[in-house]
């Protein structure tokens, strides 16, 4: 399988709700893996006694769903997460690979005419949002999960992700995080031009 394959499988993945991209920050290396939104919850216990109460879930199978999830690791912290990419077969993608698929297909005339565009639609344009703004945004990151400083964002609007985060971190759903991530981590600041404004 090529390169360009690769790209496009993880976009069709994306496109079909079957997958979504997070950063995750772990002793101050940033990770970028693209994985089912569920397997970015923190901890399932909470959600799985929430399903028992609410009479979705049997309580004789709250055991063996929550040792069973993610392949064995209920709870993801800084000392599970290697556990959870190894058992999950998940792959972690550098920043230049995650640029690459990021600019899939287009010239870099089309990533400056488009920018420009970016630019002028959040400041002056009145015009209705261009068909490519979310074929675009969908390549940028929906979580984000720094186990250094305990914070927690997501931009997944219809569900509260947060919920499932111990109550001693920042949790929110918010498109903040971008602004968060060192600009040698950010594959979407390309040339100067910082394509987290598709976030707005």
């Amino acid at each position: 399988m090529n390169l360009t394959n690769d790209y496009q499988n993880l976009l069709d993945a994306i496109f079909n709700g079957d997958k979504d991209i997070a950063i995750f920050v772990v002793d101050g290396i940033h990770y970028y893996v693209v994985d089912n939104k569920d397997n970015y919850c923190i901890d399932v216990r909470p959600e799985y006694k929430a399903y028992i109460a609410k009479g979705w879930m049997k309580e004789s199978l709250y055991d063996e769903a929550v040792s069973s999830f993610r392949n064995g690791v209920p709870v993801l912290s800084k000392d599970s997460f290697k556990d959870y990419i190894t058992k999950n077969d998940v792959t972690i993608y550098t920043v230049d690979w995650m640029r690459s698929f990021f600019t899939l297909g287009r010239s870099d005339e089309q990533l400056v005419s488009f920018y420009d565009y970016v630019e002028r639609f959040l400041s002056t344009l009145t015009d209705p949002v261009s068909v490519e703004w979310d074929s675009w945004r969908m390549r940028l990151p929906k979580f984000y999960i720094n186990f250094d400083k305990k914070i927690y964002r997501h931009t997944d609007w219809d569900r509260s992700h947060e919920t499932s985060v111990p109550s001693d971190w920042n949790a929110q759903a918010n498109s903040d995080f971008g602004l968060l991530v060192p600009d040698k981590e950010q594959y979407w600041l390309i040339n100067g031009m910082n394509f987290w404004k598709l976030q707005m």
